[in-house]
Parts: C-alpha cells; structure tokens; sequence
C-alpha cells in the first residue's frame, strides 16, 4: 500500500489545529456551502475555443496560487476521473494543451477490463474553493480524484481508490493523454518539439513561437511527474500511457497516489524551481487549504446563502485571474480575465480596483497587486519618458514592447489611467492598520498626482484633461495625429468609447510644453467632472497619509488644495437648471458645460468623492434615479437611458460597467441615502444575468435586461460585487 510522506509531528501538529480553528470558526468554512460557485465543466478539442466576443468557450477555469496552467471537469461520461485541459498561458494567450493530458482508466484486476465510472451508483463532480473533485462510488469500491495546487507552477493530482469490500480486490491506474498537435489558425506551426520519458515523468518542450497577436513561447516546457513507482511508455507521435502496478487492497483499505502537472515558460524558470519534493506536498496542500479557509472567514460577515456564495464566488474569479511573477511582471497580480483572449495583462486602474477588493480577504496580494504596477512608474532619468515622470503605463504584460527591448504588442504606454492609486491604498491600510505600504508608497503617490498638473493641465487653470503621452503614434511636436490622440485620451479616461469623446470640430488636441520648450505630452479640450472628482479625492487620501506619517503641514497643503478644487468642481461642472453634473468643452479662453452631449455615469463622481454641496446631491438623487435616466433595471448606465446616444450594449455609451456604478451607489449612500443604494445594489444582484448563479462575472450588463456583456470572468466586476456584498448585502 502506498502511503503519504509524515511530516513532523510537531508540523502536523500546528497543522491539524489551524485546519482546526478555520474549519469550526464560522460557517464560511463549511465546505458544501461553498461547492460549485464557477461552471468549470468542459472538455477543449482544440487550442482555442473561443466564442465571436473572444471568450474561451468553456465558462470558468480553476486556477490557484498565480499559476499560470488551470483545468476544468469533464462535461462528459468519457473523461470521468480525469480532470480536462490544462489550459496554458502562452506569456499573453491562454490556450489549451490538451483534451485531458492526464486521462484516467481504472482497471479490474479480476477481469483485466476496465470499470465504467459513468455506472457506478454514486457520481460526485464538484468544486470547492481550494480544489476540484470527483467522487464514484461502487458497491465494492470508491475511486475519487481530487486537484489542487501546491505552489504556484505545481497542481498535484491525486487518485484516491478504497476497496469496501471484506475481501482483497486488485485494480490497476492507467494514466494517458497527447497534447494537441497545432493551432488551429497556425496550421504549420507544431507545439510540442520533443517528448522526453524518464522513469516517473514525461516533460514536453515547447517549440518557440513569436505570433504577436496569437501565442508567444520562448522554451517553454510542461511536465507530468508521478510519485509512485510507474512503468511509461510512449503512444503516438507526442502521448504517453502510465500504469501503475497491480494494486492489492485488504478489505477496508485504501491507497493514494498522486501525479503533478506543472508549467514552465523557460528552462531558467524551471531550474529556479527545482525538483518537485513530495515530502513537502502534502504540507503545501494542507497549508494552502488552511489559506483558503482563512480568506473564508475574513470575507463572510453574514447575509444570505446566495449572497455569500456571491461574495465567495467573486473572491474566486480574483484568485483565479491571479498571476505569479514571470516575465516582465516582478510581482504577483491580478488580471482583468484568464478566459479573454486580450486580457492576460495587468492595467492600472484595474490594479487600484482589484487591490480595495483583495485587502477584504488577502492584504500581502492586495498590495503586491499595486507594486506590480508601481515597479513601472516612471521617472525622471526613463530613457523613453522622462517627461512622464510619476505616471504610470496603462498596461503591463509578460513581453514589454519593442521600445522597452521586448517583443510585445499588448503593453501600453500611449496614456494614464484616472488616478485612484491613493484610494487604493488608503483602503488597503484600513484593512491591515500597517503604515509600511504607506510608507513606500507616499513619494510615488505624490510623483503621480502631480504629473497631472504638469502634463495634463493645458491652461494651467488647476482642472486636469485626459490626453495621451509623448508618443510615435501620437505624431510629433507641432504635427499630433488627432485621431490617435483622441483614442489615447479616451484610453486614459477608462472609458474608450463614451460619447462625450466623439470626434467632431469642437474637440482639439492640445499639445503641452514645459518651460525650456520640451514637449510633455497633450491634452484634449475638455476638462472632465470624473478625473478632476478623482484628483479632490486624491488629495483627501494624501492629506489622510501625510498624517500616519506625521507629515502635518503637508497634509494641511493637501487639504486646502482640495478645498479650492472643491469649490471649483461646485461651481463650474455643475448645471442648475438640469441638476447634473457635466465635463467642460475649452474653445481657447471659453468653455462651455457639455449639456448637448448629454448627461453621462461621470456626473456621479462628484458624490463619490464628497465635493458636491449637500443641496446638489440632493437634487441628483431627486431627479435622476428613475428608469428613464440613471435608475435602470441594473442601474448607473454608463450613458444615462434618456440621452440621445444611450446604446445599451455597446461598451461605454450604455451598458453598466460595476465600478462606475459602485462610485454611484457609494456616492448616493454618502450623502445620507444608504437605504436607496442598498435597493439599487440589491436589485442590481438580483437581476444582473448570472450574478447569483455559477455563471460567469461578466465585464459589464444590459442595463435595461441585465444581460452579461463582452468579457467572461472580469475581475473589476468581481471586485465591485465583493464589495456591494460587504457594504450593503452582509447582513441578514
């Protein structure tokens, strides 16, 4: 019989009492509350399967640790006991290896046949936050497959087999599986460049692929390791098949053996690794289960059963879009979805998002999550931007692009993101009460809020424009590519395509200089409610941080810089007449409030930030939450429905986008309307299409049916909905 490796007894002892403590703390530990809070059943049948909006086909994909290989369970009686995929990321492209790389038979020793798992009488396919099982159940046997993951390039397989019989029975474990050939876009490109056998182990090496837009591997490679005594023989041009010995079991006994999967993007990542030590899996496993129960218990405050298995389930889609340090990125971080095909990268605003959510359950990710992005900051001695110094690049990828010495097409450094870093991490510390992030983040914080008085106040009025870097696309000094700018500058809002950013006459593109004549970047003619709401909240975050860090006058300087911005916001972004708040169209010493472009989810901001008068808010609420505006079936469109551009389904002039409306509902809370925000977020669960159920959190929704929109598995969209559930849905 195969036993598992013993720790110490003093490690298992600490072990069994945390396993203790987190599985009797509180009922967000109770395992089966928790099971299948994602769809991961599917079975791929070629690299990629992706619908028209370019998602993966199959709904979820369970990864854990930031690894950078995930899997599903099988949707069909052919694959029971195995575990389909993996699914691998390309450096920016997540593609599937394999049907099922590891595909399990179970073999009578009796018979010499093997056993129908889709017959036996008890069949148990599931998921639970730190693993997938399966589970069948005979009259004289019980087979159960388990998977979870031991560290961040490992996923331990085990194969679990009780004779529950009173007499001796003998099976055998029969393990094969081939990766698939080619792409189907790249017919002539094969994957797999060899295929090494060793005595436990098959290792596939990866043939190196440059397709920008398609798939990126250097030498790369996947390993399939077993712990146990097998006998591996090849099958086909790149499969294998691994049996086990003959496995003789006493009535009432049981044997384990178990098999890693683990992925590598180059042969340094894997020497850096080092060999698999099965002494320490068990302690890893037991370890990174005791972690999730830990997240368990610092999420759950309460509410009902579906609203905190949302706030699970939100949690989850987080951590599986979580990535470990490898190539550019030097800190672990969470991506926008795994199962997008774009978005295998870590953008900034996304970060600032993502990192509030984390710090309710994971403060060291949550914080890692905002250094990866702050390992980019710029400064002055860049030698491609020194001008930017204290901004940050919009996304950062496995492959920086050709400027940085890289190959990438996907990082961008042509603008910002609205600055909400300081939020973040003013968030973050009310969770951990630890002033060391502060600390080494304050000067970076200070660098950034200034670049945008320095590059993105055309006027020098103290009202900040989105605009676009200094860039090849962007044209030169004296000759800008309008169009490019203008894209940029939408860009840098968050908000690409939203009306108020249409092309026409009146938007110019305004090229900014320093003093010495050197061109710092541009500007579009328009002062915007949201960025300049963001930058008085800022300044509010800044002034909070200046105090931890006894940094009195400072923080006096910050207050009273954001008592003028205020009053400035009061006074010039809001319309009387119409009760809304608007950007502002420049026309050189003139502007105009953008009334005829109509009211958009931006007007919001002022409440969220706390720099609307009392009387203002008021009115907003009054006028604007009915049906026919900003009150729709899921409320806060981006767009509100009476605008004569309002298109609900066309990314940023219709559909709810989580965080905006999260900005909406906090701001309509903060100015003494708690309970109507609860209705609104309450409602928004409710009838947001797949929210309470295991679908997928999807990028934005419908506002008028609640359809999921665009991406699968939005992580932006999970953070806000982990956070409506601690605000307004944790109570019973």
């Amino acid at each position: 019989m195969t036993r598992l490796p013993a720790l110490s007894a003093l490690r298992l002892l600490l072990l069994s009492l945390s396993l203790l403590y987190s599985l009797c703390s509180v009922s967000a530990a109770q395992a089966s509350e928790y099971r299948d809070l994602l769809n991961y059943r599917g079975t791929p049948s070629t690299m990629e399967q992706r619908d028209q909006q370019g998602n993966l086909t199959i709904p979820a994909v369970y990864m854990d640790l930031g690894a950078w290989h995930g899997f599903h369970l099988p949707d069909t009686p052919t694959y029971y006991g195995s575990f389909t995929g993996p699914l691998f990321i390309a450096q920016e492209y997540s593609l599937h290896l394999s049907d099922s790389l590891q595909k399990l038979q179970l073999i009578s020793g009796e018979t010499g046949q093997g056993v129908d798992l889709a017959k036996a009488e008890r069949v148990e396919i599931y998921s639970e936050p730190w693993g997938l099982m399966q589970r069948f159940g005979f009259d004289e046997l019980e087979l159960e497959t388990s998977l979870a993951y031991s560290d961040k390039r490992t996923a331990i397989i085990s194969t679990k087999l009780t004779n529950l019989s009173d007499t001796p029975r003998a099976w055998r474990l029969s393990w094969s599986g081939s990766p698939f050939a080619t792409h189907p876009k790249l017919a002539q490109y094969r994957l797999i460049d060899k295929r090494l056998l060793s005595e436990r182990a098959v290792t596939w090496q990866f043939t190196p692929i440059d397709q920008t837009w398609q798939m990126q591997l250097d030498d790369a490679s996947y390993r399939l390791q077993f712990e146990q005594a097998i006998t591996i023989s090849t099958q086909g041009s790149q499969g294998y098949r691994a049996d086990s010995q003959m496995l003789t079991l006493a009535g009432g006994e049981t044997v384990t053996l178990r098999a890693a999967q683990r992925y590598f993007h180059t042969q340094a990542e894997a020497k850096r690794a080092g060999e698999l030590d099965w002494a320490r899996v068990t302690e890893q496993l037991a370890v990174n289960q005791v972690r999730w129960h830990n997240r368990l218990d610092n999420l759950i405050r309460g509410g009902g059963l579906k609203t905190r298995r949302l706030a699970a389930k939100s949690m989850m889609t987080l951590l599986h879009n979580w990535r470990s340090p490898a190539g550019a990125l030097l800190h672990d971080a969470v991506t926008p979805s795994v199962t997008y095909k774009w978005f295998n990268g870590v953008w900034a605003w996304d970060s600032w998002k993502q990192a509030v959510a984390l710090a309710q359950f994971d403060v060291a990710l949550a914080e890692s999550n905002l250094l990866a992005m702050f390992d980019y900051q710029f400064d002055a001695k860049d030698p491609l931007r020194p001008e930017d110094a204290g901004n940050l690049p919009d996304a950062i990828f496995y492959n920086p692009d050709a400027s940085r010495g890289g190959k990438g097409g996907n990082w961008n450094e042509r603008n910002g993101k609205p600055p909400l870093a300081a939020w973040a991490v003013w968030q973050i510390y009310q969770q951990s009460q630890d002033k060391a992030l502060i600390t080494r983040l304050y000067p970076k914080l200070v660098a950034y809020h200034e670049w945008w008085y320095r590059n993105r106040d055309h006027n020098h009025n103290g009202l900040a424009e989105y605009g676009a870097n200094r860039h090849p696309r962007h044209g030169e000094p004296g000759k800008p590519d309008r169009e490019a700018v203008i894209e940029a500058a939408a860009w840098e809002s968050g908000m690409d395509n939203a009306p108020r950013f249409d092309m026409n006459d009146q938007l110019q593109v305004l090229e900014n200089y320093d003093a010495k004549g050197r061109l710092l970047g541009y500007s579009i003619s328009q002062e915007s409610v949201d960025l300049n709401s963001y930058l008085y909240a800022e300044k509010g975050y800044l002034a909070q941080m200046a105090e931890v860090l006894g940094l009195g006058s400072e923080a006096a300087v910050w207050r009273e810089q954001a008592a003028r911005l205020g009053e400035r916001i009061r006074s010039e972004f809001f319309d009387a007449q119409s009760g809304f708040f608007y950007d502002k169209r420049l026309d050189g010493e003139n502007s105009r409030l953008m009334l005829a472009e109509g009211k958009g989810v931006e007007g919001w901001l002022p409440l969220w930030a706390g720099a609307a008068k009392k009387a203002q808010a008021e009115r907003m609420i009054a006028r604007h939450l009915g049906p026919e505006s900003f009150g729709t079936l899921i409320p806060f469109p981006t767009v509100s429905a009476d605008n004569p551009a309002f298109a609900p389904r066309r990314y940023w002039r219709g559909p709810v986008w989580l965080d905006q409306a999260l900005f909406g509902l906090q701001g309509v809370s903060r100015y003494g309307h708690d309970e109507l925000a609860r209705r609104f977020a309450t409602r928004l669960v409710n009838e947001a299409e797949g929210v309470l159920g295991d679908g997928p959190i999807r990028e934005n929704y419908d506002p008028l049916t609640g359809d999921g929109l665009h991406c699968t598995n939005f992580s932006w969209s999970a953070s806000v909905l982990l956070l409506i559930y601690r605000s307004w849905l944790s109570t019973d």
